[in-house]
């Protein structure tokens, strides 16, 4: 990944925008969101992450398999990804953008790899070597079967990183400025209802009424 590993020197992206007030309703699910389950499903889970985010690695490991088998599975629930790149942006922006290479069946995956094997990133202290963040990268490419020539096509088009960037402005756009961060149907979750609450049990008593009232 010679170009990649070029590109990756001078990758300079700063994605900062103020914060500001949520809307009362947001678009659950818009064109270019990468998504998992039923577009049929009743209720839609949209959630904001970015694949430096520490926090996002571990709800996304550690809670959304027992919330995927529970809702998506049995087509109750639709989940919509979008991005919202956090320090390291340059990383963050470069997980992104092979996530979003990848095949859309194949972005869970691919996200999936990244937060899996985060931990490297932050392995020694200080940021990370360059070739740490290659592998980092390429292993996550290769899990959503990119070859090599693929993801350098990625990384060498300007559209990709632009893309990126839009979908992050557009994240600021609806209210949203941390990570991770969670919409029901288009309505901001607290922070606090997932924080006292972890994994399937948090979102219970938010999904549940939607399922009673259709």
């Amino acid at each position: 990944m010679a170009r990649l590993s070029r590109f990756l020197l001078t990758l300079l992206v700063v994605i900062a925008a103020p914060a500001t007030a949520l809307a009362q309703t947001v678009e659950p699910v818009r064109p270019g969101d990468r998504t998992v389950g039923s577009p049929a499903a009743p209720v839609t889970l949209t959630v904001y992450l970015s694949t430096t985010c520490g926090h996002c690695a571990d709800w996304h490991t550690n809670d959304f398999p027992a919330f995927k088998a529970r809702w998506v599975d049995t087509g109750k629930v639709r989940v919509a990804f979008r991005d919202l790149p956090t320090p390291p942006q340059q990383i963050a922006v470069a997980g992104a953008v092979m996530a979003r290479c990848a095949p859309e069946e194949k972005y869970d995956v691919v996200l999936d790899t990244l937060f899996r094997s985060q931990a490297q990133l932050h392995a020694v202290p200080g940021p990370p070597a360059q070739e740490t963040v290659v592998r980092w990268l390429a292993a996550a490419g290769a899990a959503g079967g990119l070859t090599r020539d693929q993801m350098n096509a990625c990384f060498s088009s300007e559209a990709s990183f632009m893309e990126i960037d839009a979908r992050a402005r557009q994240s600021n756009a609806d209210g949203v400025n941390s990570t991770p961060s969670f919409l029901v149907n288009g309505e901001r979750v607290p922070d606090e209802a997932i924080m006292t609450s972890r994994g399937v049990d948090a979102f219970e008593p938010l999904i549940q009424p939607l399922l009673d009232g259709r």
